[in-house]
C-alpha cells in the first residue's frame, strides 16, 4: 500500500460498531453475499468520501479469506498476489484523481469470496473469466506462466475474455508483433461490441474524457486518438482461449 495513504487508511470511522462489522466483513467473502453486503456498505458509508473507511473494512475482511486460503491449502503467495488487488486500485485512483481513494468496493468482493484469484500476470475467476490487471505483463513469457498456472489451478475450466484488449479494431492500429495483438491472438472471438468506450479509462485513466483531450504519451495513445478522432472507435470483444484443452 502506498505509504501516503495508510495513516489516511487506518484513521478512517466507519461509524458502525463491531458487531456489524463483523457481520459484513462474513457476507463480503461469501461467493453469494458480497454484492448485497457491499451495497449495504455503500449506503452505510455514504460520508465515506474517499472511499478509506470502506477500504478499512474490505482489509479485515482479507483476514476471513486468508484463514479460508489456508484451510483449502492455498499458498501464501497466491494470497499475496491476490489482495494486492486493494494497493493496485488505491494506486489507480491517485492516477485518476490525483490523491489517493478507494472506489473499487463494488469489485473486491470476488478476491475476498475466492472467485477470483491472480495467478502469475493475470487474474481468473473461477467461472473461467480472465481479467487483466493495469500492471500486466503481457509478454508471452509471462502470459505462457500465467495461462499454464491456471490450468494446474483451475482444472476443466474454459477460460474466457471480455476486454477492449481484444478489439479487432486494435489489429489494423498496432504492429502485429504487439504485446496487445499477441494478447488478443490467443483468443478465439466470439462477438465485438464496437460501440464500447471502455477503453478510456484504462488506456487514459479518464472515462469522461473528450477524443481531443486524450494524451499522446505512448504510441497506443496516440494511435487510439487518431483513430477516434478520425470516427473511429476501439470497442470490446469477447473470446475464449484457443488451445484450452
Amino acid at each position: 500500500m502506498p505509504a501516503e495513504a495508510w495513516e489516511d487508511i487506518l484513521s478512517a470511522k466507519t461509524g458502525l460498531n463491531p458487531e456489524k462489522e463483523d457481520e459484513l466483513c462474513a457476507r463480503l467473502c461469501e461467493p453469494q453475499g458480497y454484492d448485497a453486503a457491499y451495497g449495504e456498505l455503500k449506503e452505510l458509508l455514504k460520508d465515506d468520501k474517499d472511499g478509506f473507511a470502506m477500504l478499512q473494512i474490505m482489509l479485515r475482511a482479507a483476514e476471513i479469506s486468508h484463514r479460508k486460503y489456508r484451510e483449502r491449502g492455498i499458498s501464501e503467495q497466491v494470497f499475496t498476489d491476490t489482495m494486492g488487488c486493494f494497493s493496485r486500485f488505491v494506486r489507480e485512483y491517485k492516477a485518476c484523481f490525483g490523491h489517493y481513494g478507494f472506489d473499487r468496493g463494488f469489485w473486491t468482493g470476488r478476491q475476498l469470496s475466492l472467485s477470483l484469484f491472480r495467478l502469475g500476470t493475470l487474474e481468473f475467476e473461477t467461472n473461467g473469466a480472465v481479467h487483466i490487471p493495469s500492471d500486466a505483463d503481457l509478454s508471452e513469457s509471462a502470459l505462457d506462466e500465467a495461462f499454464g498456472l491456471a490450468r494446474a489451478f483451475l482444472p476443466n475450466v474454459r477460460f474466457c475474455c471480455d476486454s477492449w484488449l481484444l478489439s479487432p479494431v486494435l489489429g489494423e492500429l498496432l504492429p502485429p508483433t504487439s504485446r496487445i495483438n499477441r494478447f488478443r491472438e490467443r483468443f478465439e472471438i466470439q462477438n465485438a461490441d464496437e460501440k464500447n468506450d471502455g477503453y478510456k479509462f484504462w488506456v487514459f485513466q479518464n472515462a469522461t474524457l473528450r477524443p481531443e483531450d486524450f494524451p499522446e504519451n505512448t504510441s497506443l495513445q496516440r494511435a487510439i486518438k487518431r483513430h477516434v478522432l478520425a470516427g473511429g472507435n476501439i470497442g470490446e470483444a469477447f473470446g475464449y482461449l484457443k488451445d484450452f484443452k
